[in-house]
């Protein structure tokens, strides 16, 4: 970006700048060097040698210009932005923001240097200043393409700061001023947060139909818009593609990992699993033990570790049986919240709750491992097939005294009736949330379905969607606020219950793995735990899966649940 001149500039500057325009650099400096001699101390002739400086990659130098520059300038914030140029030029980030910050002091009015401070406090992962200087760009420039610039690095630091609806408009403010790939492909990346796969997809094709050589993260990005719209076929290419022209590419081999499991497809999916570390999908905890290979050692000492989230545990936890018969000892990591059932659900193992720590000093007092290994890693052993996974009545053991104190409770607060247990609302910003939660005036026919005592499952901030449910349909969902604090308890309370009606979230394998029975209510396209087309998880024998007939439509599968309910109270 070439500065403006300086007030009353010399004549020797519009021809240079002409060659430079044309990147004849040789050309320029001929032209600029006889007037430099003629007037050494000309600012606006010592900012162009400057920019010829840098573009000759000799920034030390073109400092040394804008410096005697400033000695004399009458527009000292254009020699303060070439000072920051040649900053960036070295890649010192915080030398140039403080020349970008003299500038815009001196001329609020100069948008190139708001532009290029925003731009450069991004880079700096400092999204609120940088937030304030793109604006400040927005707001000066007339400028059609400098204003789409930057609302493209306006909604880059939305979608940094998980502002996805701002990051949205922005990206869409940036193509209504310049259509540009990468307007289009942060368009798609806020669509695909968004739960808006549809027009995820329309923005990332667009994007794609006018590059050469498109990323792999854009076609990555896209497969999964194709996937969580249900086109498997569409997203399995995308991810073939990606491994065939980048085999190493972790991010690809977990996409398509993923899938594989969707589609049940067991053996090819946890041969790709591991990679779900490299792909960032989940930290790696390096501890100083060999990995465990299957096979059996009975005279040795396995650590499996806590891997992924509280449903993942108890979901692996299924693995554990046959594990115990492979091995000597067992050493069982798992969250806090599952310490006492896991350890009453596996008595043949040493249960150990810790915060996941890398260090190994939690093992303190306990036999030394031979081996080590994720339980993420153990269905690679033990469930490549569709028989091998068992058809249990519950691997997880819920207290029997505290589950005669719930029945009796609930027998007395509640009385006669069945009792469902209900959680509305799973996952996280970055998991779906949108997708995998119906919102509280869907669940109508659910609610109303007579002779039927609803007991809250949710966890989390609940209460005010828990009185907008009540509120909306007239029924009481009874709450138990002390149930939630500990899974031992929560499993206690589920096992008085009749049934348990729940959305993708830990609920539903807390419920499977007792053996209670459960009916989740899955999207049209949902995390491939659920699997594609399935009518139960095959983790949990007891489940049974409602799925969406079409992307976003909860109406039709809460109207078909609330009839299956309806013939269960019958």
């Amino acid at each position: 970006m070439t500065a403006a001149p300086a007030v009353e500039p010399h004549p020797a500057v519009a021809k240079t700048l002409s060659l430079m325009a044309d990147n004849d650099l040789e050309a320029a400096l001929a032209c600029l060097l006889p007037a430099l001699e003629q007037a050494p101390d000309e600012p606006s002739l010592l900012v162009l040698r400057s920019e010829l400086h840098r573009r000759q990659r000799e920034p030390e130098d073109g400092i040394a210009c804008c410096d005697r520059a400033l000695l004399t300038a009458a527009r000292p914030a254009i020699v303060q932005f070439e000072l920051a140029e040649c900053h960036l030029a070295m890649s010192a980030l915080t030398a140039a923001v403080n020349a970008l910050n003299v500038a815009v002091t001196l001329e609020p009015r100069l948008a190139d240097a708001w532009y290029r401070l925003g731009e450069t406090l991004l880079r700096q992962d400092h999204y609120e200043e940088a937030l304030t200087a793109l604006l400040a760009c927005v707001d000066v420039t007339p400028n059609e393409p400098l204003r789409a610039k930057a609302q493209f690095h306006i909604g880059q630091c939305h979608f940094a700061l998980n502002r996805i609806e701002l990051a949205r408009d922005a990206f869409q403010a940036s193509l209504n001023g310049s259509a540009s790939a990468d307007a289009l492909t942060g368009l798609g990346h806020a669509y695909l947060r968004l739960d808006q796969d549809t027009r995820a997809i329309t923005a990332y094709e667009e994007a794609l139909h006018s590059l050469e050589n498109p990323s792999n993260i854009l076609l990555l990005n896209l497969g999964c818009a194709y996937q969580h719209a249900g086109n498997y076929a569409g997203a399995r290419e995308v991810f073939q593609k990606v491994i065939t022209r980048s085999p190493s590419d972790h991010h690809a081999r977990w996409y398509l990992c993923q899938l594989d499991l969707l589609e049940c497809r067991w053996e090819q999916g946890w041969a790709n699993y591991s990679a779900r570390f490299a792909a960032g999908a989940s930290p790696f905890r390096p501890m100083p033990f060999r990995r465990w290979n299957g096979r059996p050692s009975p005279e040795d000492t396995l650590l499996v570790l806590a891997d992924e989230g509280l449903g993942d545990e108890i979901m692996f936890a299924s693995c554990t049986p046959d594990l115990s018969s492979r091995m000597g000892h067992v050493i069982l990591e798992c969250d806090p919240r599952l310490g006492r059932l896991f350890q009453r659900s596996f008595p043949q193992v040493e249960v150990i709750a810790t915060q996941r720590r890398n260090q190994a000093d939690w093992l303190s007092g306990c036999r030394t491992p031979q081996w080590q290994i994720p339980s993420g890693d153990l269905p690679s052993f033990f469930r490549n097939r569709d028989e091998d996974f068992p058809r249990h009545s519950g691997f997880l053991k819920a207290d029997p005294e505290r589950v005669t104190a719930w029945t009796e409770r609930l027998d007395r607060s509640i009385g006669a009736g069945l009792k469902v247990g209900l959680s509305w609302r799973g996952g996280t910003d970055r998991t779906r949330i949108r997708a995998r939660t119906i919102q509280p005036e869907t669940w109508g026919p659910i609610l109303n379905v007579p002779d039927v005592h609803f007991v809250n499952l949710q966890y989390g901030n609940y209460s005010p969607e828990l009185t907008q449910l009540e509120q909306l349909h007239g029924v009481r969902i009874h709450d138990f606020p002390e149930a939630h604090v500990d899974y031992d308890e929560t499993a206690a309370l589920v096992c008085s219950l009749d049934l348990v009606i729940t959305v993708c979230t830990a609920v539903a394998h807390l419920s499977g793995a007792i053996g209670k029975e459960v009916w989740v209510l899955t999207p049209h396209a949902p995390g491939w735990r659920y699997t594609a087309g399935r009518n139960s998880m095959p983790w949990y024998p007891s489940s049974r899966i409602f799925r969406q007939p079409a992307p976003g439509d909860w109406a039709q599968t809460c109207r078909e649940l609330a009839l299956a309910l309806k013939a269960l109270t019958n």
